[in-house]
Protein backbone atom coordinates (compact mmCIF):
# COMPACT_ATOMS: atom_id res chain seq x y z
CA UNK A 1 0.00 0.00 0.00
CA UNK A 2 1.35 3.50 -0.70
CA UNK A 3 1.36 6.21 1.44
CA UNK A 4 2.42 9.98 1.54
CA UNK A 5 4.72 11.38 3.23
CA UNK A 6 2.48 12.64 5.78
CA UNK A 7 3.13 9.45 7.50
CA UNK A 8 6.33 9.53 8.30
CA UNK A 9 5.67 8.87 11.77
CA UNK A 10 8.15 9.23 14.90
CA UNK A 11 7.48 5.90 16.24
CA UNK A 12 9.88 4.85 13.82
CA UNK A 13 12.49 6.23 15.21
CA UNK A 14 12.00 5.60 18.70
CA UNK A 15 11.65 1.67 16.68
CA UNK A 16 15.52 2.63 15.51
CA UNK A 17 16.75 3.40 18.58
CA UNK A 18 16.60 7.06 19.27
CA UNK A 19 15.91 7.70 22.67
CA UNK A 20 17.57 9.21 25.90
CA UNK A 21 16.46 11.16 28.81
CA UNK A 22 17.57 14.53 29.24
CA UNK A 23 17.66 16.24 32.60
CA UNK A 24 14.75 17.51 34.47
CA UNK A 25 13.67 17.95 37.91
CA UNK A 26 12.21 15.33 39.84
CA UNK A 27 10.36 12.51 38.49
CA UNK A 28 10.03 14.24 35.20
CA UNK A 29 11.84 12.35 32.26
CA UNK A 30 12.46 13.96 29.38
CA UNK A 31 12.54 10.97 27.10
CA UNK A 32 14.53 12.50 23.78
CA UNK A 33 12.49 10.36 21.25
CA UNK A 34 14.75 11.78 18.21
CA UNK A 35 17.05 14.50 16.69
CA UNK A 36 17.88 16.41 12.96
CA UNK A 37 21.15 18.22 12.78
CA UNK A 38 20.65 21.66 10.75
CA UNK A 39 22.76 22.22 7.84
CA UNK A 40 25.20 24.57 8.65
CA UNK A 41 25.24 27.16 5.88
CA UNK A 42 22.17 29.10 3.95
CA UNK A 43 19.73 31.26 4.89
CA UNK A 44 16.82 29.11 5.09
CA UNK A 45 16.51 26.57 8.56
CA UNK A 46 16.66 23.14 6.67
CA UNK A 47 18.32 19.45 6.72
CA UNK A 48 20.41 17.09 4.85
CA UNK A 49 18.15 14.10 3.94
CA UNK A 50 18.31 11.03 0.32
CA UNK A 51 15.24 10.84 -2.10
CA UNK A 52 16.22 7.26 -3.98
CA UNK A 53 19.92 7.90 -2.61
CA UNK A 54 20.52 11.45 -4.05
CA UNK A 55 21.09 14.32 -1.51
CA UNK A 56 18.13 16.86 -1.31
CA UNK A 57 18.15 20.02 1.25
CA UNK A 58 14.69 20.03 2.89
CA UNK A 59 13.76 23.25 4.32
CA UNK A 60 12.18 22.75 8.05
CA UNK A 61 9.52 24.43 7.64
CA UNK A 62 6.94 24.66 10.29
CA UNK A 63 4.31 27.29 8.65
CA UNK A 64 3.52 24.50 5.98
CA UNK A 65 1.56 21.50 7.10
CA UNK A 66 2.93 19.30 4.45
CA UNK A 67 5.93 17.51 3.65
CA UNK A 68 6.53 18.11 0.32
CA UNK A 69 8.84 18.14 -3.15
CA UNK A 70 9.09 21.63 -4.93
CA UNK A 71 8.34 20.86 -8.92
CA UNK A 72 11.89 21.90 -9.69
CA UNK A 73 12.80 19.37 -6.88
CA UNK A 74 11.17 16.96 -8.51
CA UNK A 75 12.54 17.25 -12.18
CA UNK A 76 16.01 17.47 -10.64
CA UNK A 77 15.54 13.92 -9.05
CA UNK A 78 13.80 12.37 -12.10
CA UNK A 79 10.67 11.71 -10.40
CA UNK A 80 7.41 12.12 -12.53
CA UNK A 81 4.76 14.33 -11.53
CA UNK A 82 0.87 13.35 -11.73
CA UNK A 83 -1.58 16.51 -11.47
CA UNK A 84 -4.22 16.51 -8.87
CA UNK A 85 -7.33 17.54 -10.05
CA UNK A 86 -8.98 20.54 -8.42
CA UNK A 87 -6.52 21.01 -5.33
CA UNK A 88 -4.68 23.86 -5.07
CA UNK A 89 -1.79 24.61 -2.41
CA UNK A 90 -1.71 28.03 -1.10
CA UNK A 91 1.27 30.55 0.72
CA UNK A 92 3.20 33.32 0.30
CA UNK A 93 2.33 35.15 -3.00
CA UNK A 94 -0.98 32.94 -3.99
CA UNK A 95 -1.22 29.48 -4.93
CA UNK A 96 -0.05 26.56 -7.24
CA UNK A 97 -1.35 23.26 -8.68
CA UNK A 98 -0.81 20.18 -6.53
CA UNK A 99 0.66 17.23 -8.07
CA UNK A 100 2.05 13.65 -6.23
CA UNK A 101 5.20 11.77 -7.09
CA UNK A 102 6.17 8.38 -5.84
CA UNK A 103 9.47 7.76 -3.75
CA UNK A 104 11.14 4.53 -3.61
CA UNK A 105 13.39 5.59 -0.47
CA UNK A 106 13.76 8.68 1.64
CA UNK A 107 16.27 8.69 4.50
CA UNK A 108 15.91 11.27 7.32
CA UNK A 109 19.13 10.98 10.19
CA UNK A 110 18.54 7.22 11.28
CA UNK A 111 15.19 6.88 9.79
CA UNK A 112 14.59 5.05 6.28
CA UNK A 113 11.28 5.47 4.81
CA UNK A 114 9.94 3.21 1.30
CA UNK A 115 7.13 3.19 -1.01
CA UNK A 116 5.41 6.57 -0.84
CA UNK A 117 3.49 9.21 -2.66
CA UNK A 118 4.92 12.93 -2.04
CA UNK A 119 3.17 16.34 -2.75
CA UNK A 120 4.63 18.33 -5.43
CA UNK A 121 3.96 22.25 -5.92
CA UNK A 122 5.60 25.45 -5.99
CA UNK A 123 6.73 26.82 -9.25
CA UNK A 124 10.76 26.78 -8.49
CA UNK A 125 12.86 26.04 -5.47
CA UNK A 126 13.22 28.34 -2.09
CA UNK A 127 17.06 28.93 -1.27
CA UNK A 128 18.16 25.86 -3.32
CA UNK A 129 16.14 23.18 -1.06
CA UNK A 130 14.54 20.63 -3.10
CA UNK A 131 11.30 20.24 -0.97
CA UNK A 132 9.94 21.40 2.76
CA UNK A 133 9.47 18.89 5.82
CA UNK A 134 6.37 20.35 7.20
CA UNK A 135 4.39 20.67 10.21
CA UNK A 136 2.54 17.35 9.86
CA UNK A 137 5.72 15.82 10.53
CA UNK A 138 7.32 18.41 12.85
CA UNK A 139 5.08 18.50 15.25
CA UNK A 140 3.69 14.99 16.37
CA UNK A 141 5.02 15.09 19.49
CA UNK A 142 6.50 17.52 21.56
CA UNK A 143 9.26 19.27 19.85
CA UNK A 144 12.28 21.87 20.83
CA UNK A 145 14.13 23.87 18.12
CA UNK A 146 17.61 24.95 19.29
CA UNK A 147 18.39 26.77 16.12
CA UNK A 148 21.61 28.24 18.19
CA UNK A 149 22.47 24.64 18.65
CA UNK A 150 21.87 23.79 15.52
CA UNK A 151 19.41 20.94 16.42
CA UNK A 152 15.64 20.22 16.49
CA UNK A 153 14.84 17.65 18.81
CA UNK A 154 11.65 15.22 19.44
CA UNK A 155 10.65 14.97 23.30
CA UNK A 156 7.73 12.01 24.86
CA UNK A 157 7.64 13.78 28.52
CA UNK A 158 7.03 11.07 31.76
CA UNK A 159 5.95 12.91 34.94
CA UNK A 160 6.65 16.49 33.81
CA UNK A 161 3.91 19.44 34.17
CA UNK A 162 4.60 23.08 33.59
CA UNK A 163 7.96 24.51 33.41
CA UNK A 164 9.60 21.06 33.74
CA UNK A 165 9.87 20.81 29.61
CA UNK A 166 12.35 23.72 29.93
CA UNK A 167 15.03 21.37 31.20
CA UNK A 168 18.18 23.80 30.30
CA UNK A 169 17.09 25.79 32.89
CA UNK A 170 17.55 29.32 31.71
CA UNK A 171 15.08 32.34 31.99
CA UNK A 172 11.62 31.65 30.12
CA UNK A 173 8.38 33.39 28.08
CA UNK A 174 5.61 31.12 27.55
CA UNK A 175 2.78 31.68 25.56
CA UNK A 176 -0.75 29.35 25.57
CA UNK A 177 -1.25 27.99 21.93
CA UNK A 178 -4.05 29.16 19.65
CA UNK A 179 -5.55 25.21 18.64
CA UNK A 180 -4.90 22.30 19.03
CA UNK A 181 -1.22 22.47 17.11
CA UNK A 182 -1.27 19.37 15.19
CA UNK A 183 -0.80 21.06 11.51
CA UNK A 184 0.78 24.74 13.06
CA UNK A 185 1.98 26.46 16.10
CA UNK A 186 0.09 29.18 16.31
CA UNK A 187 -0.11 31.47 19.61
CA UNK A 188 -1.07 35.26 20.73
CA UNK A 189 1.14 37.92 21.04
CA UNK A 190 1.19 41.22 21.92
CA UNK A 191 1.61 43.82 19.44
CA UNK A 192 1.61 47.55 21.07
CA UNK A 193 -0.10 46.09 23.57
CA UNK A 194 -2.56 44.74 21.06
CA UNK A 195 -3.27 41.06 20.86
CA UNK A 196 -2.40 39.21 17.92
CA UNK A 197 -2.34 35.64 16.73
CA UNK A 198 1.00 34.81 15.37
CA UNK A 199 2.11 31.91 13.20
CA UNK A 200 5.72 30.74 14.20
CA UNK A 201 7.24 29.74 10.77
CA UNK A 202 11.06 28.39 10.17
CA UNK A 203 10.55 28.52 6.88
CA UNK A 204 10.21 32.22 7.00
CA UNK A 205 13.53 34.00 6.63
CA UNK A 206 12.36 36.55 8.50
CA UNK A 207 9.10 38.01 11.46
CA UNK A 208 6.70 39.90 8.89
CA UNK A 209 3.28 41.64 10.29
CA UNK A 210 0.05 41.90 8.08
CA UNK A 211 -0.52 45.77 6.40
CA UNK A 212 -4.01 44.74 7.61
CA UNK A 213 -2.70 43.89 11.44
CA UNK A 214 -0.02 47.15 11.41
CA UNK A 215 -2.97 49.51 10.34
CA UNK A 216 -5.09 48.03 12.93
CA UNK A 217 -2.13 48.74 15.29
CA UNK A 218 -0.93 52.10 14.18
CA UNK A 219 1.11 51.54 11.15
CA UNK A 220 0.55 52.04 7.60
CA UNK A 221 2.62 52.02 4.44
CA UNK A 222 3.34 55.71 3.43
CA UNK A 223 2.84 56.65 7.18
CA UNK A 224 5.92 58.63 8.68
CA UNK A 225 8.87 56.12 9.35
CA UNK A 226 7.30 53.34 7.47
CA UNK A 227 9.49 52.90 4.71
CA UNK A 228 9.31 50.14 1.79
CA UNK A 229 11.79 47.36 2.09
CA UNK A 230 12.05 45.35 -1.18
CA UNK A 231 9.92 41.86 -2.22
CA UNK A 232 9.78 38.43 -0.97
CA UNK A 233 8.84 35.37 -2.78
CA UNK A 234 6.72 32.30 -1.57
CA UNK A 235 4.99 29.29 -3.46
CA UNK A 236 2.61 31.23 -5.36
CA UNK A 237 4.05 32.88 -8.59
CA UNK A 238 3.32 36.85 -7.31
CA UNK A 239 6.16 38.96 -5.54
CA UNK A 240 5.16 40.78 -2.67
CA UNK A 241 5.91 44.60 -2.05
CA UNK A 242 7.25 45.04 1.97
CA UNK A 243 7.95 47.76 4.12
CA UNK A 244 9.84 48.09 7.74
CA UNK A 245 7.78 50.20 10.47
CA UNK A 246 9.04 50.39 14.15
CA UNK A 247 6.23 49.33 16.94
CA UNK A 248 6.41 50.77 20.15
CA UNK A 249 6.47 46.94 21.56
CA UNK A 250 6.42 43.61 20.91
CA UNK A 251 6.07 41.22 23.52
CA UNK A 252 5.57 37.52 23.90
CA UNK A 253 4.63 36.15 27.14
CA UNK A 254 6.75 38.38 29.92
CA UNK A 255 9.52 39.05 27.16
CA UNK A 256 8.82 42.35 25.70
CA UNK A 257 10.17 44.45 23.23
CA UNK A 258 10.47 47.81 23.08
CA UNK A 259 10.68 49.67 19.66
CA UNK A 260 10.73 46.60 18.14
CA UNK A 261 11.72 46.79 13.73
CA UNK A 262 9.71 44.69 12.02
CA UNK A 263 8.62 43.97 8.36
CA UNK A 264 4.85 44.63 6.97
CA UNK A 265 3.63 43.34 4.08
CA UNK A 266 0.14 42.04 2.49
CA UNK A 267 1.41 38.75 2.41
CA UNK A 268 -1.95 36.70 1.99
CA UNK A 269 -3.82 38.85 -0.28
CA UNK A 270 -2.77 36.65 -3.87
CA UNK A 271 -4.24 33.68 -1.57
CA UNK A 272 -7.74 33.87 -3.02
CA UNK A 273 -10.38 31.55 -5.23
CA UNK A 274 -13.66 32.29 -6.61
CA UNK A 275 -16.63 30.25 -5.25
CA UNK A 276 -18.99 28.69 -7.36
CA UNK A 277 -21.71 31.46 -8.02
CA UNK A 278 -20.21 34.36 -7.19
CA UNK A 279 -18.08 36.85 -8.70
CA UNK A 280 -16.37 37.94 -5.51
CA UNK A 281 -12.81 36.40 -4.10
CA UNK A 282 -12.44 35.14 -1.13
CA UNK A 283 -9.76 33.47 1.18
CA UNK A 284 -8.49 30.21 0.26
CA UNK A 285 -7.20 29.53 3.58
CA UNK A 286 -7.16 30.80 6.80
CA UNK A 287 -4.13 33.26 7.34
CA UNK A 288 -2.54 34.24 10.42
CA UNK A 289 -2.19 38.13 11.09
CA UNK A 290 1.91 37.62 11.94
CA UNK A 291 4.49 35.29 10.98
CA UNK A 292 7.36 34.64 13.57
CA UNK A 293 10.04 33.63 11.15
CA UNK A 294 13.01 32.05 11.35
CA UNK A 295 14.67 35.20 12.59
CA UNK A 296 12.93 34.58 15.91
CA UNK A 297 13.90 30.80 16.31
CA UNK A 298 18.02 31.76 16.33
CA UNK A 299 17.49 34.01 18.85
CA UNK A 300 15.87 31.66 21.14
CA UNK A 301 15.56 28.59 22.35
CA UNK A 302 11.56 26.89 21.60
CA UNK A 303 10.04 24.28 23.51
CA UNK A 304 6.55 23.60 22.19
CA UNK A 305 4.63 21.31 24.40
CA UNK A 306 1.62 19.38 22.46
CA UNK A 307 0.31 18.23 25.85
CA UNK A 308 0.46 21.85 27.66
CA UNK A 309 -0.73 23.83 24.51
CA UNK A 310 1.93 25.64 25.59
CA UNK A 311 4.88 27.41 23.93
CA UNK A 312 8.46 27.99 25.74
CA UNK A 313 11.20 30.38 24.42
CA UNK A 314 14.62 31.30 26.04
CA UNK A 315 16.32 34.57 24.82
CA UNK A 316 19.96 33.43 23.89
CA UNK A 317 21.42 36.28 22.41
CA UNK A 318 21.56 38.40 19.35
CA UNK A 319 18.81 40.15 17.20
CA UNK A 320 15.42 38.78 17.51
CA UNK A 321 14.02 40.67 14.08
CA UNK A 322 16.16 40.62 11.21
CA UNK A 323 14.78 43.68 8.50
CA UNK A 324 18.11 43.84 5.91
CA UNK A 325 16.95 45.22 2.94
CA UNK A 326 17.57 41.79 0.65
CA UNK A 327 15.70 39.20 2.26
CA UNK A 328 15.89 35.63 1.77
CA UNK A 329 12.75 34.51 -0.20
CA UNK A 330 9.95 33.26 2.33
CA UNK A 331 9.44 30.03 2.96
CA UNK A 332 5.52 28.72 2.41
CA UNK A 333 4.33 31.18 4.97
CA UNK A 334 1.11 29.93 5.70
CA UNK A 335 0.42 26.19 5.13
CA UNK A 336 -0.24 25.40 2.08
CA UNK A 337 -3.55 24.38 2.41
CA UNK A 338 -5.91 22.28 -0.20
CA UNK A 339 -8.59 24.51 -2.07
CA UNK A 340 -11.96 23.74 -0.81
Amino acid sequence: MKRTLFALSLGALVALGWGAAANAAGSCRMLQIGELPLAADGPQVSVEAQVNGHPVRMIVDTGSAATLLFRKGAEQLGLPARALKAVRFYGVGGGDEGAMAYVSEFKLANMVMRNFNVIVTGRGSIGGAQGILGAGFLLQSDVEFDLPGGKVRFFKPEGCAGDQVVYWGKAYSVAPMVGDGTRKIAITVKLNGTPVVAQMDTGTGMSVVTTATAAAVGLKPGAEGVKAAGLITGVGRARVSTFVGTFPTFAFGDETIGNAKLRIADLFHADTEMQLGSNIPVAAADTPRMLLGADFFRAHRVYVSRGQRKVYVSYMGGPVFETREAPPPAGAGAAPTPAR
